[in-house]
Order: structure tokens, then sequence, then C-alpha cells
């Protein structure tokens, strides 16, 4: 029996870390999707995709779960307005902001900015269970920002154009902190939510509320929600994956996982996201990361790794 016990805890765990890799994985290669989506040709104006992004992920996890229980789930008032809450929080600000941001400032920057994901979490994870970081989680959040600092940092600060637009650097790091902090509470207080329905009706009702949020933008802010009749089959392949794979199965893993580490955990994928675009750009583009990059590379699994071994010991 205790072999037995022992086989299936292994198990269990290799699938936990296999779902926090697909989280790893999938977000970080979503920026190399969402350009190649945007910049077409023909262009797709930002707010355009990520609306109707959040409508194809909403339909496809309320699908999955109407197939898996027959019916919707029956929630309070309570968790209905949690549920709401966390999914604006995440997707609609989070998401949102960063990529208003990006329309004055270098890609770069606004990666290393929500890097920041990780100490924002950690900060309010703390307050809320009233227990400071161990020393070694903080030590490796500290590494970790620093190999991250280290890969974006060289294009942003060495390159011949600036990282920023002349007059806007005050808008965005307050822009750039309120979209790290808003994802990093609404990814904390959806943790009620765990215990009252299944990850896919949770993820289903979050992007369907930031579907519905993104579609009033749209329309208050005269922004066409009809797509362009010729997008390219690139574009639309693109779409695709960051409906199915960016929406759909990352956030089940993002969820699910949520569920089993602690926040400090789950949130180094803002560490390791960029990472995957380094290597998704060498591999695909040919952009050979720089000496610096490669440390960088380094320091952030050594960081990663400091957080999830000080976590499973505990």
């Amino acid at each position: 029996m205790s072999l037995i016990d022992g086989t299936t805890s292994r198990s269990t765990s290799w699938t936990n870390l296999g779902n926090l890799l697909v989280v790893y994985l999938v977000w970080g290669s979503t920026y190399f999707a969402v350009k190649i989506a945007v910049t077409g040709p023909p262009s797709i104006a930002p707010l355009q995709l990520q609306t109707w992004r959040m409508w194809a992920a909403s339909a496809l996890l309320i699908a999955i779960g109407l197939s898996r229980t027959r019916r919707f789930p029956v929630l309070s008032a309570k968790q209905i307005v949690i549920c709401a809450a966390s999914g604006i929080l995440m997707w609609v600000t989070g998401n949102g902001l960063a990529t208003l941001a990006s329309g004055h400032a270098a890609s770069g920057f606004i990666v290393m900015a929500m890097g920041m994901i990780p100490i924002w979490t950690t900060l309010i994870s703390s307050v809320i269970d009233r227990t400071p970081p161990s020393r070694n989680v903080v030590v490796g959040l500290g590494i970790g920002l620093s190999g991250l600092f280290l890969i974006v940092g060289p294009p942003v600060f060495l390159a011949g154009s600036a990282s920023v637009e002349t007059g806007y650097a005050v808008w965005l790091a307050f822009i750039l902190c309120a979209a790290g902090l808003t994802w990093s509470i609404g990814s904390l207080i959806q943790k009620p939510l765990f215990a009252a329905t299944s990850p896919v009706w949770a993820a289903g009702l979050q992007t369907l509320s930031a579907a519905i949020v993104l579609t009033v933008i749209c329309w208050t802010s005269q922004t066409s929600l009809l797509p362009p009749v010729d997008i390219a089959p690139v574009q639309l392949t693109a779409f695709l994956y960051l409906a199915i794979f960016g929406s759909v199965a990352s956030l089940l893993a993002y969820i699910t996982v949520m569920k089993i580490y602690p926040p400090t955990v789950v949130s180094t994928f803002a560490y390791v996201n960029p990472l995957v675009g380094v290597v998704l750009g060498w591999v695909a583009l040919d952009e050979k990361p720089a000496l610096l990059s490669m440390i960088g590379i380094a320091l952030i699994l050594a960081g990663v790794s400091a957080i999830i071994v000080t976590s499973r010991r505990s």
C-alpha cells in the first residue's frame, strides 16, 4: 500500500509541475503570437484582438463546462462577484493596461515592468496571510528579477532608440505598476472559487466577464468590433493559438497550480515568460541573444528553482 501511495504522490507531483510548465511555456509564447496577429498585414487593433480572444476563450470554456456537468454552476452572489472581479482585474486591467502602454514604450520595457508581478504577489500574499516570505523566497525573487533585467535591459537601455516615448515616463510608470498590481490582486482574490466550482467554470466565467467589459470599452472608444475581412492565414493561426492555448489551456493550468502551489511560485511565470520569448525569437527569427541575456537566462532558472524547491520543502 505504501508503495502505491508513494507512486501516486510522485505522479501527482509531476502532473502539478506539468501544469506549471504549461503556464511558463504557453504564456511566454503568446507575446510572439500577439505580435503576429496585430502587425499583419492587415493591422488589427490590440483592443479588438483582446476582445475577440476573450469571447472565443469564454465560449470554449463554457462549452467544455457544459459537456462535463450538463448545467451551469450554482454560485452565490459573492462568488459571482469574485469571479467577475478577478477576471476583469486579470484580463482587462492587467493585460489591458500593458497593451495600452505598448503604444508609448518598447516591448522590452513593458515585459520588464510586468516582471514585478512576483514581487507584488509576494507582498500582497504576505499581507493577506500575515506571514512574511522566507529568506530563500526573497533571495529567489531577487535572483530572478536580476536575470530578467539582464535579458531585457540591453535592448532597452543600449539600443539607439529610446525605450520610452518622451513625456510619457511618469504615466507609463503608473500604468505598468497598476497593470502588475491588478493582475496580482485578481489572481489572489479568486482563491474562494476553487472550493466552489471547477477550474473550467471559474476560467469560463472570468473570461466571459472580461469579454463583456472589453466589448463595452470598444463601443465607448468607437473601436470596431469586426476584424478586417482580409485577415492573413498566419494571423488567424496566431489568433486561434491565443484563444485555445493562450487563454483556455494555460488559464486552466494557471488556476490548477494556484490551487496547489503558493502564489509566490505561481507568479514566477512573469520571470520565465521573457525567457521563453528570447528563446523563441532566437529559434524562429534568428535573434541571437547577447551574452548578458544568456547570463540572465541562467539567473532566472536559478531563481525559479530556488523558489520552487523552497516551496516543496515547506
